[in-house]
Parts: C-alpha cells; sequence; structure tokens
C-alpha cells in the first residue's frame, strides 16, 4: 500500500487515480512528473497508481541520466505500484510526449500537453481522431503557461477545457546559497572572485536561443575581459550539446567567437543532481535564457529561486512568473518564416543589442542581488510556486 493510501483518514471517500508517464530520467517532462507525485503521496484521501509509459528515446535509462532526487525522494517516487490490467479510476492524468490521442469516453482524462510553438502531427502518437475528446465530458488539457495554452488554441482545442497549471519549484532545494558557500562554489568551479558568471542550462535546440546569448557574450566579453559564460547542455538526452552551437555562430559569424571569447565559456554535459543544479544557479551573477519559444522554462524559475538576477524574453511563458523585481525582460517580436523559413508556429525575436545591454549592465554592477524589494520578491516566488502549491491546482481536477 502506497503513503497515499496510508494517508487516507478510515472511512473516508477515496479518490482513485492513475498516472501514466514516466519517472527516474532528468528529462523536463518527467521531472515535472515525479515532483507532482512526491506532492501526491502526502495528500490524504488519494490511491495513486503509476503507470509507467516507454521512454521517447530508446537509450534513455536512470543509470544515465538520473532525476537526481535523492535516494529517499526517489525511492517514494519508484515504490508507487503499477496498476492492474483494465483497472479503472477516477481520474487518469497522462503526462508523457508524444500525447497519446486516443480517449477513453468512459474514464475520466487529465492530459498534460506542452508547446513551444505550436502543435504538429509529430506532436501526437497518432492523429486524433476525435480532438474535442481532450476536452468534453469533465475531461481537461492540462498545461503550464498562457503562451502554451494559445498554441493549443491555435490547433483547435476547446479554450474552455483548456487549465493552465503551472510548473513549481523545490523551495527546499533552490534557494539562496550563504556568503561562504557561494564563494566556495564559484571556487570549485574555477570562477575568481572578481570574474562576472553567466549561465544557462537547457537542450541545445533552436528555440532556446543559445546561439544568441553566445553571439551576445562574444561582444560582452571584448568589453569586460573577466566574464564568463557557463553552458549545462543535455547532450545526453538528445545528442545535443553546446558545442554545437558554438560551431555553428564561429560560421555564420566569422571573427565574433575568437580564441579568447571560447576561452571564457565552458561546458557541462554530465548529469547533476538537483543540490549540484542549485548550486549552478546560487553562484551565477546571472542566469540568462533569451528564447524564441518555451512551453515554460523551468530553470528560470529555480535560478529565481536561488536568489539570481535572470535576463529572459519578454512576451513569452515566462511572463507569468517572472516579476520585474527578479528579471530583466528583452524587448521582442513575433516571428515570421524570414526570420526562420524552417519554422512552423509562433515564436519570437528577442532584441540581441538589448540582450548585449542587459548582461552589461550585470558585468558593470548595476543589477543589485540583495535588496529588500529582491528579498521580498524571492519569498513570493517561492511561496506561490513551491511544487505543494501548484499541485493543489492540479488535484482540483481530480
Amino acid at each position: 500500500m502506497n503513503a497515499a493510501m496510508n494517508n487516507a483518514t478510515k472511512g473516508g471517500a477515496m479518490k482513485t487515480v492513475c498516472v501514466e508517464g514516466w519517472r527516474g530520467v532528468s528529462h523536463s517532462i518527467a521531472l515535472v512528473n515525479q515532483c507532482q507525485l512526491l506532492v501526491l503521496l502526502d495528500q490524504p484521501g488519494l490511491q495513486l497508481w503509476h503507470r509507467d509509459l516507454p521512454f521517447f528515446l530508446k537509450h534513455w535509462n536512470a543509470r544515465q541520466m538520473p532525476a537526481g532526487f535523492t535516494p529517499g525522494e526517489q525511492a517514494r517516487i519508484d515504490a508507487i505500484a503499477a496498476p492492474a490490467d483494465g483497472q479503472r479510476f477516477d481520474t487518469l492524468l497522462r503526462i508523457s510526449s508524444p500525447f497519446r490521442s486516443a480517449v477513453d469516453p468512459g474514464q475520466k482524462t487529465l492530459t498534460f500537453m506542452v508547446t513551444e510553438c505550436g502543435l504538429v502531427p509529430e506532436c501526437f502518437d497518432a492523429a486524433p481522431a476525435d480532438p474535442g475528446a481532450f476536452t468534453r465530458d469533465g475531461n481537461r488539457i492540462v498545461t503550464p503557461s498562457r503562451w502554451s495554452r494559445d498554441r493549443l488554441v491555435d490547433y483547435g482545442l476547446d479554450p474552455a477545457g483548456i487549465v493552465v497549471v503551472p510548473h513549481g519549484v523545490k523551495t527546499d532545494v533552490f534557494a539562496p546559497l550563504n556568503p561562504a558557500d557561494r564563494v566556495a562554489g564559484r571556487a570549485a568551479l574555477g570562477v575568481a572572485d572578481d570574474e562576472l558568471l553567466f549561465v544557462n542550462v537547457g537542450v541545445a535546440t533552436w528555440n532556446k536561443g543559445l546561439d544568441l546569448l553566445v553571439r551576445a557574450f562574444a561582444q560582452v566579453r571584448r568589453r569586460h575581459p573577466r566574464a564568463r559564460l557557463l553552458l549545462k547542455d543535455h547532450k545526453s538526452l538528445y545528442g545535443l550539446g553546446a558545442d554545437r552551437v558554438l560551431a555553428q555562430v564561429s560560421r555564420e559569424h566569422p571573427g565574433l567567437v575568437s580564441a579568447d571569447v571560447l576561452a571564457g565559456i565552458s561546458l557541462i554535459s554530465g548529469s547533476l543532481d538537483q543540490a549540484q543544479l542549485r548550486a549552478l544557479y546560487a553562484v551565477a551573477d546571472a542566469y540568462v535564457s533569451p528564447y524564441r519559444a518555451e512551453g515554460f522554462n523551468l530553470p528560470v524559475l529555480e535560478a529565481m529561486a536561488c536568489g539570481t538576477p535572470v535576463i529572459v524574453t519578454g512576451g513569452g511563458a515566462t511572463d507569468d512568473f517572472c516579476p520585474d523585481a527578479l528579471a530583466l525582460k528583452l524587448p521582442a517580436r513575433p516571428g515570421t518564416r524570414a526570420d526562420e523559413p524552417a519554422m512552423i508556429g509562433e515564436f519570437l525575436v528577442p532584441d540581441v543589442d538589448a540582450l548585449v545591454e542587459c548582461m552589461g549592465a550585470v558585468a558593470d554592477g548595476r543589477v543589485p542581488r540583495d535588496t529588500p524589494e529582491r528579498h521580498a520578491a524571492r519569498a513570493r516566488l517561492a511561496q506561490d510556486y513551491h511544487w505543494s502549491r501548484v499541485t493543489q491546482d492540479l488535484i482540483a481536477l481530480f
């Protein structure tokens, strides 16, 4: 019997929930699922099962790309029992990719959907025969941001059946380091006291805008020789590394990425646990994400929780949760086919000159890290976006 069943009050009405998805690996959807599972396990009156679905790529595995939870947390997640064949539930929550297109008319189903630019056929395991089934008869689509919701509506899904449930942050992990630990953490990375460290974490795909960040950093490094850029990619997941982006920028902008610029850039491709990620965010002088399109952008939320200023694209998914006191927002315009002929859907084009200016402001000390306003904003963020809080919005749909 799992913990959620143990927590139920005797004789109380029990809700039965089965989650279909991924656990054990560090993919963003799997991480969201596992954070939600930890909260669901502590809900009284809830019986919880988990049906593991095949990973998107066959080489994904928990040994080489672990989720980074503590052993105790991972054990709780892994101990959630699988349902019996044919078992029915009050609610079925599906959270994986590609999205399963068939919806059982006799089973209340919540379908997690997130998209950066918009839905295309490859987003589904098969073409949906009846897209209306996702939002009919108590079924709902769950998505983490208004930007993602609007892209789902663009596809033709019923806006009345789409519920925005934001992602959260593990406030027991992602919090500022004390000054001594921050100095020690920077030293462990080889970052000197007088150096400025910019950090970005994410898959090196076009929508993340990593090429824009490299272009901007090259200009900032010329003006601020002590500036550093640390890129943590997810090469093990998709085989796409930040080194590929560096080569692309060098090819497309001859002379921009000099030997000195390259000397200021560090790459991390291996897996990090959550405590290590927290240290990475917390030692940075700014977290920089000049994205073109995001479904949510969880690293930005985690970085702010660690007390680190963030530089993000304005007008996108991060507008939902980035207060002005904690974020510098880049002006951006809607993208067109002229910007990227191969791109289908909606995206933004952030202003690279503004990105250079914002990074320069950090380097010049014009973006204070510790002020009463920032401390108050971070406290509100931790209160409003910790996983226990945001998962209640999901539970309300059960």
